[in-house]
């Protein structure tokens, strides 16, 4: 009976495992070794800035990507890009307006896997009040209970009403890049 009895719940834990690994598709971002990050260009030299704070949802699946959904924000008041005077004009009424618009959002309406195994995440970004769509390529990789998120999209800027009308002195093309640890 004891030897039954032990059967049984050596049954239940696997189970309750098998269960578990179903559901593993939420996942859980790691915010010390993520990043969120955007490349402009300025009278022709390419800078770089950061987000600082930001959160994600990603419940995903590699191997079920359709049933897939992926939420970012960001909050534009922590926009860096290692230029003080720069990341004053992010946060003016022309740029980012964080005043009336705190955050940018970008949610996926659809995922897909693509041919040559990497992912395309369909969805709407919304920056300034502005939503348009955008298409996030990336890449997913899971090693026993973490998982590396590695996405990029590109936006125009003046498509959202971000900055001057003018593209001479700095381009329309502002390139996203998204690295998140997950577990």
């Amino acid at each position: 009976m004891v030897i039954h009895a032990r059967w049984v719940i050596f049954l239940i834990l696997v189970a309750c495992t098998a269960i578990k690994v179903v559901e593993a598709s939420e996942w859980q971002l790691l915010r010390d070794s993520s990043n969120v990050r955007f490349i402009g260009v300025v009278e022709g030299s390419a800078f770089r800035g950061r987000f600082e704070n930001f959160s994600a949802m990603i419940d995903f699946d590699p191997k079920n990507p359709t049933a897939g959904k992926i939420i970012g924000v960001v909050e534009m008041t922590s926009a860096e890009s290692g230029d003080a005077e720069r990341d004053a004009y992010l946060m003016e009424e022309d740029w980012f307006n964080p005043q009336i618009y705190p955050k940018s959002r970008f949610e996926s309406e659809r995922v897909e896997q693509l041919d040559d195994g990497t992912f395309a995440a369909h969805g709407q970004l919304t920056l300034v009040g502005i939503s348009q769509p955008v298409t996030m390529l990336f890449e997913f990789e899971v090693s026993d209970s973490t998982a590396h998120f590695s996405g990029r999209f590109e936006i125009m800027r003046l498509l959202f009403g971000v900055g001057w009308d003018s593209t001479n002195w700095i381009d329309n093309e502002v390139a996203v890049q998204v690295e998140l640890d997950l577990q």
